[in-house]
């Protein structure tokens, strides 16, 4: 994540230089602010109602990236919208949950109970049960079981291009880790975001609004160093924590100056959430 923000950060000073605009200037002018992801007021859907599709980079074992899946699901269903959503998730590890809608498959399924990198969180499970019910969602999960292929992000990707194909008028969000939802290759292999951006039939080029999630200071239940345990985070002040005093924020860059990412969301703080089931 570091490496990330680290990445980003040199690309916007860059391209915004060009512009005779720097970082911090650019946030101060363009950061929209919010008070928790999970409640988002209209600024935020002036911002991003435009978009078809919207997708979250996480690190894993987090609250606040699911928390804003639901934010901006609540906020676009609000407006009237209908809204496709996706987790990084193979559908056969979540058993007939789709067709029953059973807390109790879900919360039992092999996806809770033995999902080895953080993404089976207590909030994750919790988002899926808040939106099952809303006539105006569609849940899904996009995941393959090749989880160490160099195929899985155009498999993914080509789960996703199924599911809004069979909705062409709905609004779609994703979340995923956020290597995923990159638009350039990671280590010379195209992610999912670079595949959906690309696709000549979809026509989605200036249309994916693909976030990733920065943060100061927290702690996080992921894999780090092969442990699988709550860690802690504590990153100095940046241009993104001390452009605007803004605990919460969106940006979304010039069409431009995109590169891995549309945009980040920031959050002074980032949470952890552990796993519903710890073996």
């Amino acid at each position: 994540m570091k490496k990330n923000l680290l990445l980003l950060s040199g690309i916007l000073l860059c391209c915004l230089y060009l512009t005779g605009q720097d970082i911090k200037s650019y946030l101060k002018e363009n950061a929209v602010k919010f008070n928790r992801p999970d409640s988002l007021g209209d600024e935020i859907y002036e911002l991003l109602s435009a978009y078809k599709l919207i997708m979250i980079g996480e690190m894993h074992g987090t609250k606040e990236p699911v928390g804003l899946l639901k934010g901006l699901t609540d906020l676009l269903t609000r407006h009237g919208d209908s809204v496709e959503v996706g987790f990084e998730i193979a559908s056969n590890q979540v058993n007939n949950f789709l067709e029953d809608k059973s807390d109790s498959i879900l919360v039992h399924s092999d996806f809770f109970t033995n999902t080895p990198d953080g993404r089976n969180s207590t909030a994750w499970l919790e988002t899926i049960l808040s939106l099952k019910n809303n006539t105006r969602v569609h849940l899904f999960f996009y995941d393959t079981n090749h989880e160490y292929s160099n195929a899985r992000d155009s498999e993914m990707y080509v789960n996703i291009r199924t599911e809004i194909m069979l909705h062409p008028g709905w609004k779609t969000i994703t979340i995923s880790g956020n290597i995923h939802n990159m638009f350039l290759p990671y280590k010379g292999i195209a992610k999912t975001a670079n595949f959906l951006r690309n696709d000549s039939v979809l026509n989605f080029y200036d249309k994916i609004c693909s976030l990733n999630h920065f943060y100061q200071t927290g702690t996080m239940f992921n894999m780090m160093n092969n442990k699988l345990e709550i860690h802690e985070v504590d990153y100095p002040p940046s241009e993104y924590s001390t452009a605007v005093e803004y605990e919460n924020y969106i940006v979304v860059f010039p069409y431009n100056v995109s590169d891995n990412y549309s945009g980040i969301f920031f959050t002074k703080h980032i949470t952890a959430s552990e796993p519903i089931n710890k073996n």
